[in-house]
């Protein structure tokens, strides 16, 4: 029998409208199932990065509340029982990560007995060089340092003193992240320190951690910077290192403390009259940039290229030049009224003879010169 031409084409329809509805089921599905492996994809990614970032925090010590801890470890402590020492005192938050890292940095796999001070500031390998240092803690060495003492010289006092190396003490100074809000806006550089460690009398340990003894002196300092001072520093209108560096030149240049806030006033007279007085001419600056005292400063002296150097540097030098105590900072927060410009020390005494000229200044320059030659 035949068909009709339409009767043969109408005869498939139901079949292909199911087709159709089962492809855009199965199109639907598979949109489905790749949203949702999406969704699974972004999820473990965002908890490998928040984990990642949670063990690294805790390695190099990033986001962690300031703690200190006192170790005392038995003969042959293995880094798993350090890490559950470390983990219960709150200095880490990872055990685990700890002993991982230990296992793979540490050449010895326990630590020897003895007692350690350790922070939470300090990272897993400052952690493990402070374990591995010979047993510590034990005795204890008083050091007294001296107001206008250098970074350097307090360095070298304390390596005389056993307390610890001064090339380490100098390094960690350089180079650690200490939290000090005080310490925030100045730069991670070369005597980024100098200024804040508080000259007093201490006592260490023999074969100290250097982090320790420095904030040891930070927090001595910071104790020292009263809410008084810290309202007069904002009143100045200059930032607390722009302070202490006028207070470390006042250090270096007044031998007599009667004559601090003098010497501060004439500073300050040069600083507020920038056109006539461009360079402060301290001679004290000039020692700090050559690394050394020198009696008689000669030409070649003053011409040092160096951020320190007052004769070539405009306004202040780059930063302290000393460690100031408070009688030197007070007189650089409360300077002397005056109109002096210019002084020249008194090779007797030591005092100084100001004046508010220069033609003053060149007749008192000569009379000490005199002087000095008549005392041989």
């Amino acid at each position: 029998m035949s068909r009709t031409s339409g009767e043969y084409e109408q005869s498939p329809a139901p079949r292909t409208r199911k087709r159709r509805k089962k492809r855009r089921k199965n199109r639907a599905g598979s949109m489905m199932h790749a949203v949702s492996y999406l969704v699974f994809v972004l999820g473990v990614s965002l908890i490998i990065s928040g984990f990642g970032i949670y063990i690294a925090n805790d390695m190099f010590a990033l986001v962690k509340p300031e703690k200190t801890a006192m170790l005392e470890l038995s003969e042959d402590t293995t880094h798993g029982e350090v890490a559950k020492m470390l983990k219960k005192e709150g200095i880490i938050r990872c055990r685990w990560a700890f002993t991982l890292y230990a296992n793979f940095s540490n050449e010895d796999k326990t630590f020897d007995s003895g007692k350690y001070e350790v922070n939470a500031d300090m990272d897993y390998g400052q952690i493990i060089n402070t374990l591995n240092r010979v047993s510590t803690y034990t005795e204890v060495a008083e050091v007294t340092i001296p107001e206008g003492y250098t970074i350097q010289q307090i360095a070298q006092l304390l390596e005389d003193a056993r307390v610890c190396g001064a090339e380490d003490l100098i390094e960690t100074a350089n180079t650690y992240p200490f939290k000090h809000e005080m310490l925030q806006d100045v730069p991670m550089e070369e005597n980024r320190l100098e200024g804040f460690l508080y000259p007093d009398t201490y006592q260490f340990y023999i074969n100290d951690n250097p982090v320790r003894v420095l904030n040891t002196m930070l927090n001595n300092f910071n104790n020292k910077y009263t809410s008084e001072m810290r309202e007069l520093t904002e009143q100045s209108g200059y930032s607390m290192r722009q302070i202490l560096t006028i207070a470390s030149m006042v250090e270096r240049e007044a031998v007599l403390p009667e004559e601090q806030a003098t010497i501060a006033g004439v500073i300050y007279n040069r600083l507020n009259d920038p056109t006539n007085f461009p360079h402060l001419d301290i001679d004290a600056t000039v020692q700090y940039a050559l690394g050394e005292h020198k009696e008689n400063l000669t030409y070649e002296d003053l011409e040092i290229d160096s951020p320190y150097n007052t004769y070539k540097v405009t306004g202040l030098p780059k930063g302290p030049i000393c460690n100031p105590g408070v009688p030197a900072i007070l007189a650089a927060l409360q300077p002397e009224n005056h109109d002096y410009y210019f002084y020249v020390a008194d090779p007797e005494d030591q005092s100084h003879v100001f004046a508010e000229t220069y033609s003053e200044h060149e007749a008192n320059v000569a009379a000490m010169q005199k002087k000095k030659e008549q005392m041989g």
